[in-house]
């Protein structure tokens, strides 16, 4: 949970919203029948609404937005949810997608994403491979127009999906056997293969996904490891592209390039990310 994160906690309280805030944000809501209808159903994770609620206000305190402020800027940023869950169909999405089942089957086979249990802290731990054939999935972002919705491609769609499963499915059950909200996601980036080929996959799937996870799914995530990262991007546009990211963002995301790591041949590519995997679940030792 965002109020027990020992980086929050340590460098960031201050964007953790007061309980006077929250109140003021529970009772706008509640004078809000259809929003509170969503925010119940469909946007708190495992029905904690005061958890979900939370991260909203820390989204506002952010930009700077302080007391009854605050609450009002978080009910909007809770309402901009909820228009684009209606306007994407994600309410829907696990049963009944704009997309074949055929596309979802070669998405899942072209962009590997994978669960692997809870880490040290309890948070969940996915596992992306961004190192796909390129020309695999230039040819699926190209039919993915086929079934797009309101100028979203049906490969980010089912990215979505795979992010609706998570967060309505995955963490509940996971938070009901440790006893507690566990609605905050440790992601692992493999760069293995990645290219100049793989600009596309960048621009038009990662960057406009990315791009709707933060109106859906406000500070649920915990910390990003990158692993396998040239040494170009490692060195060199890392730098550059972190000066455009909030401090919290830069606070959360390591880059690892696979020379850095001391580890042999054999354990680099995509056997340093199962390294890696296993270390945020308590059952490896740091290869530095």
């Amino acid at each position: 949970m965002l109020a027990t994160d020992p980086l929050v906690n340590e460098y960031f309280p201050h964007y953790l919203p007061s309980e006077e805030e929250l109140s003021v944000t529970e009772k706008l809501v509640a004078g809000k029948p259809q929003l509170q209808e969503q925010l119940q159903e469909f946007v708190a994770i495992n029905a904690d609404v005061k958890a979900t609620l939370r991260r909203f206000c820390w989204q506002a305190k952010q930009d700077g937005l302080q007391g009854a402020a605050c609450a009002e800027e978080a009910v909007k940023l809770l309402e901009m949810c909820w228009e684009k869950r209606v306007m994407l169909g994600l309410n829907s999405i696990l049963e009944s997608p704009s997309f074949s089942e055929e596309y979802w089957a070669s998405f899942m086979d072209i962009v590997p994403q994978t669960y692997h249990g809870l880490g040290r802290r309890g948070q969940p731990i996915m596992l992306i491979r961004s190192g796909v054939d390129a020309a695999s999935f230039n040819k699926l972002l190209s039919t993915g127009w086929e079934h797009a919705v309101e100028g979203v491609n049906a490969a980010v769609l089912c990215f979505l999906r795979c992010e609706e499963c998570l967060f309505r499915r995955t963490v509940p059950r996971e938070s009901k056997q440790i006893g507690h909200l566990t609605d905050r996601v440790t992601l692992i980036i493999d760069l293995w293969g990645v290219g100049l080929g793989h600009i596309g996959f960048a621009k038009d799937f990662l960057a406009v996904a990315v791009k709707q996870t933060v109106v859906l799914y406000p500070e649920t995530l915990d910390r990003v490891l990158v692993v396998n990262a040239a040494w170009a991007f490692a060195r060199l546009l890392w730098p550059i592209l972190k000066q455009l990211l909030h401090l919290v963002t830069q606070r959360k995301v390591e880059i690892v390039d696979a020379s850095e790591t001391g580890a042999p041949a054999a354990n680099q590519g995509p056997e340093l990310a199962r390294d890696f995997v296993q270390l945020f679940l308590g059952q490896g030792q740091a290869t530095t």
